[in-house]
């Protein structure tokens, strides 16, 4: 029998993951609104980074629990390196000197955060540690429509379309004579004096589990180049506007559900707001039906589900997103899944949230 899943569990990863979600919309609107941006940067990288991983061990310790599989979320790679950049940068800025070269608009990909913000912080380790003196690290990414693995799953996945992302050093670059051997097992090209992190045969894995690829070319004394491919996440991506186009939120923690709005007010939609699902029932008696509903799963009086059955049963094609805290929710049932058009589990990020906002209202 399938283990089931505490409610303290349940309680405890809700309320956690409504803590992380506001932390991460606050770093967001702090990102559109402070005019020193590139004084603060690595703090606020720090904290989001510290955020993402939070709520990846909560889900870990879960998980382990309720043996669960570890669910994928969408990620802004421009996003995470830049991070990743900005946190890194200041220890090494006596020697390092990196270039961010992001081509903008080019997708998700979809992994785990912390999978990623490792692979890439060994691959830039790995870089910084081939320079010996004073040198520069270029970080390139862009859309290609090179071919590669094609996911199982046709509805998630472009298949024609990836995103590549390149670390390239100008150190000493690796030796002919092992190249062949560079992803063998217990193989490093890191200094074994050091803390060595783990080896280039991990972070291949680690790749290739999300369906990527990574490929190296080197040439001795001119440096290195990694280049990793993931297949991009198909999602709406042309800017249309925003005006005229109303959301209704519903959300019961004040804090949130104020940051949320800001946050797409921001990006000139009409957002009305709700604490609780009764509120919304008693507003669609009366008003017209908004564009897109933002319905948080945990409410008091009527919960997400019940909220969402009333609004089908006034139009069952206005579309839908749900947002859960907890892996225990019961939007998983086989007979709730189709009431949604998009589940959203927090923390989330808001440019997935803002994605799925735009395919949906757009569509």
């Amino acid at each position: 029998m399938q283990s089931k899943e505490p409610s303290s569990f349940n309680h405890l990863a809700h309320d956690l993951n409504n803590i992380l979600t506001r932390i991460l919309n606050s770093v967001e609107l702090l990102k559109l609104k402070i005019s020193n941006y590139d004084d603060v940067s690595p703090l606020l990288s720090s904290i989001e980074n510290g955020t993402y991983m939070a709520a990846e061990i909560i889900e870990d310790v879960i998980s382990e629990t309720t043996q669960k599989a570890i669910r994928k979320k969408r990620i802004n790679v421009n996003s995470l390196l830049t991070d990743l950049i900005n946190t890194i940068k200041v220890q090494a800025k006596e020697k390092i000197t990196f270039n961010l070269k992001l081509e903008q608009n080019i997708g998700l990909v979809e992994a785990r955060y912390s999978d990623l913000y490792r692979v890439f912080m060994n691959l830039i380790a790995n870089a910084a540690e081939a320079i010996n003196e004073k040198g520069a690290i270029t970080i390139t990414t862009s859309k290609t429509e090179s071919p590669g693995k094609k996911s199982a799953d046709p509805k998630l996945f472009d298949a024609e379309s990836f995103i590549q992302i390149k670390v390239i050093d100008n150190g000493a670059g690796i030796d002919q004579s092992v190249m062949p051997y560079i992803f063998d097992e217990n193989f490093s090209t890191k200094n074994r004096k050091r803390n060595s992190g783990f080896g280039l045969s991990i972070v291949k894995k680690i790749i290739e589990e999300w369906s990527g690829s990574l490929k190296v070319s080197s040439e001795k004394g001119k440096g290195t180049e990694f280049t990793v491919t993931f297949p991009v996440v198909h999602y709406k991506s042309e800017e249309k506007s925003s005006n005229q186009k109303t959301i209704l939120v519903a959300e019961d923690e004040d804090t949130l559900r104020q940051l949320l709005a800001e946050l797409l007010e921001s990006y000139n939609y009409t957002v009305i707001t709700f604490s609780n699902g009764e509120s919304v029932i008693n507003f669609l008696r009366n008003n017209p039906l908004p564009d897109l509903f933002i319905i948080d799963q945990n409410m008091p009086d009527v919960d997400g589900l019940t909220c969402v059955k009333k609004i089908k049963e006034i139009d069952k094609n206005i579309p839908i997103i749900l947002a859960t805290g907890s892996r225990g929710d019961e939007y998983q049932q086989s007979d709730t899944t189709n009431l949604v058009n998009k589940v959203l589990n927090k923390p989330y990020n808001f440019e997935d949230m803002l994605s799925a906002v735009r395919s949906l209202i757009f569509d």
